[in-house]
């Protein structure tokens, strides 16, 4: 079994879980399981029995894992730590449900497993489990492409129609890449942007497990996110957790489905959104200007990397030959490169390729929150988005490294 679900169904887990709830889950399979007799957990007074028998079951054959429960337990381990039990119990709050503690005994106080809380919750609240799955989802994506529309202002339909529809259109493009037809959307309000977190079946998946001193080979398919947010004032959209070659495809339904406006991302400069020509103007000696905002202490360039271009000899187009990559986690990676250049300016025949920085918010505590972003113009920033967003991306503004779709129909016009 792949290997997170062999730490999550380990003998401490199947010594110490409801048997209730484990027989549930499986229950879930029965017309698929093999090789467990579902009737090992009616006996109240065989209870070390049934126990053992769901360890034999997981250390047997792959063949008698049914897919579906594969797939249950992958979602259930994604979830089933410290950091999930956090997001369960915010969405549970939301939702405005409680989760009843785990009976343990004559304990006055259960001990909150995460991996039982998460199997109770899966089981008995599927809308807690689905909404914590797409929170978890959300908060790890680090690497968002980004689109921004023909116009702004532009509102989501969020009808019923228009939400199957996009389902059943997302579902069929995961599926011809192989990743089954199941495909789930969860769909929220995030201050001004709407955001949806896609669930959809993985490729099948074959890994090598050891068992007993000698390794088998089993195959599973788990479930995957993708997360979008729009935000209609602006007219961006931003796309995670899928392929390169499908953000487009993604886009596009959304803007058809649930904007009602085929090809709104589509234009030319859908993706001209960041740029690092002021660095290039100023140099080696930039500095990040944030004494706008007074919780900024301090903004490192921790890597820069400067490619040498020119005009390819065989075709005339423009290539880049070679590059330079400098990094200092402590100091300033661009004075570094300068260094290294040894005189050599930023120009037309040295460009830059993508910065990194680190940014470090006070927090009122002794240390501050770091947030480290890479930005590799044109399309790309990528960082941990939760918390600090508008604060990164108002100082890239204030900086000049965002392309400002109004300065530029502005300038269009004035021509």
């Amino acid at each position: 079994m792949a290997k997170n679900l062999k730490k999550f169904v380990n003998p401490k887990f199947t010594r110490t879980v409801d048997l209730g709830l484990l027989s549930r889950l499986f229950e879930r399979h029965r017309e698929a399981l093999n090789g467990l007799d579902l009737g090992v957990f009616r006996d109240e007074a065989a209870q070390d029995d049934a126990r053992s028998a769901v360890q034999d079951f997981f250390a047997g054959p792959e063949e008698n894992y049914p897919e579906g429960l594969v797939a249950d337990l992958h979602r259930i381990a994604e979830i089933g730590n410290a950091a999930g039990l956090d997001i369960i119990l915010q969405q549970a709050a939301r939702l405005g449900i409680r989760v009843i503690p785990e009976a343990k005994g004559d304990e006055p106080e259960a001990h909150q497993d995460p991996k039982h809380v998460a199997l109770r919750v899966f089981l008995d609240h599927p809308d807690v489990f689905d909404a914590a799955s797409d929170m978890m989802a959300l908060m790890a994506r680090t690497s968002l492409a980004e689109f921004v529309g023909r116009d702004e202002g532009v509102e989501a339909i969020m009808d019923d129609r228009a939400k199957a529809e996009f389902e059943t259109a997302a579902a069929a493009m995961f599926e011809q890449d192989l990743r089954s037809n199941y495909c789930r959307v969860g769909w929220y309000d995030d201050a001004d942007e709407l955001v949806l977190v896609i669930e959809h079946g993985s490729p099948i998946t074959t890994t090598d497990v050891l068992q007993k001193d000698h390794k088998r080979v089993i195959s599973f398919r788990a479930a995957e996110h993708a997360v979008l947010s729009y935000n209609s004032t602006t007219g961006l959209l931003k796309i995670g957790g899928v392929a390169k070659a499908r953000r487009g495809d993604l886009a596009e339904l959304f803007a058809d489905k649930i904007l009602g406006k085929p090809e709104f991302f589509a234009g030319d400069d859908a993706q001209n959104l960041y740029t690092l020509d002021p660095v290039q103007r100023a140099g080696f000696g930039f500095a990040f200007n944030h004494d706008f905002d007074p919780g900024i202490q301090r903004v490192q360039i921790t890597e820069v990397q400067v490619d040498r271009v020119g005009a390819d000899p065989k075709t005339g187009e423009t290539r880049s030959f070679y590059s330079y990559v400098a990094r200092d986690g402590r100091d300033n990676a661009l004075a570094r490169l300068g260094e290294m250049m040894r005189g050599a300016r930023l120009g037309s025949d040295w460009r830059l390729n993508h910065i990194v920085i680190r940014v470090h918010f006070a927090t009122g505590g002794k240390s501050a929150r770091r947030v480290t972003v890479k930005l590799k113009p044109p399309a790309q920033a990528m960082f941990k988005r939760q918390q600090f967003e508008d604060r990164i991306m108002t100082l890239l503004r204030r900086n000049g490294l965002l392309n400002d779709r109004d300065a530029a129909q502005a300038a269009v016009a004035a021509e």
